[in-house]
């Protein structure tokens, strides 16, 4: 609402002089509105368009055509690549060389590796020499012809058969039996009566060594330990005549080192 400018009551806007002094009201124009200039419309010609050759939009039926073209072309030349080295390996395959399958092998370095030779050493057949063994009791060389070394058991029997030709024959054993421990009643009635351990050999071992005609059969000689035999463990004897001869050797818990010996030629 304006105001007098005369006195400063308040006054209607439709009134043209004050209320109160009645000094006439001035008309207040209002101030020219400036108004800013819009800015030019710009025209958007369409560009032109090929009315004659209208474009399609893709169809899901192309695109799946497109892609089975697309597989079927990277499988086609899979298989070229894939193919070609298994026609050369069957054509090498066809002319009797076959290729390795861990490590392929080029013609050229098969034609650089020279060839293997292998030679062979044939060795003659020796005789073997004779082992002399030297008697310090009797001061004299025997041939041996035969040994053994281990131990028996069970009533086991050997033979050895010789034809002797140059006598004499032989024979030297050495025994080791089995040993046993016992306790027995010593002294008995009297004041020292009392038992003690003892070791012993056992009284199921022995040895025997027979000599026998290898066509009769007849016994030529015999020695041994135990038994029927002497309680000797280490013995010898000889045959002094030739002839052909089965030697039979039967023990039982002894441990036997037995040599045969002939003469010297």
């Amino acid at each position: 609402m304006p105001f007098c400018t005369s006195c400063g009551a308040e006054v209607p806007a439709d009134k043209k002089f004050c209320v109160q002094c009645g000094t006439p009201m001035k008309q207040i124009t209002a101030p020219p509105i400036q108004v800013t200039p819009a800015e030019p419309e710009v025209q958007i010609t369409p560009l032109p368009c090929d009315r004659t050759s209208p474009v399609q939009p893709k169809t899901p039926r192309t695109s799946m055509i497109i892609g089975g073209i697309v597989i079927l072309l990277v499988i086609i030349a899979v298989a070229y690549f894939a193919g070609m080295p298994m026609l050369k390996g069957n054509q090498k395959s066809s002319n009797g060389f076959v290729p390795s399958q861990t490590t392929p092998v080029t013609p050229a370095i098969i034609q650089t590796v020279p060839p293997t030779v292998y030679y062979t050493t044939v060795i003659p057949e020796t005789t073997p020499l004779p082992v002399i063994v030297r008697d310090d009791r009797l001061q004299e060389d025997y041939e041996q012809v035969y040994t053994l070394n281990q131990k028996f058991a069970f009533g086991q029997k050997v033979d050895f058969a010789h034809e002797l030709t140059r006598p004499p024959l032989y024979i030297r054993f050495n025994l080791t039996p089995t040993m046993t421990n016992r306790i027995r009643l010593v002294a008995i009635g009297t004041n020292n009566e009392h038992y003690e351990n003892t070791t012993d050999i056992s009284p199921y071992a022995w040895f025997e060594v027979k000599i026998l005609d290898a066509g009769s059969g007849a016994v030529i000689d015999q020695q041994g330990f135990g038994k029927d035999h002497s309680d000797f463990t280490k013995q010898n004897f000889m045959v002094r005549q030739k002839g052909n001869y089965l030697i039979e050797m039967s023990r039982n818990e002894v441990f036997a080192d037995v040599q045969m010996l002939i003469g010297t030629p």
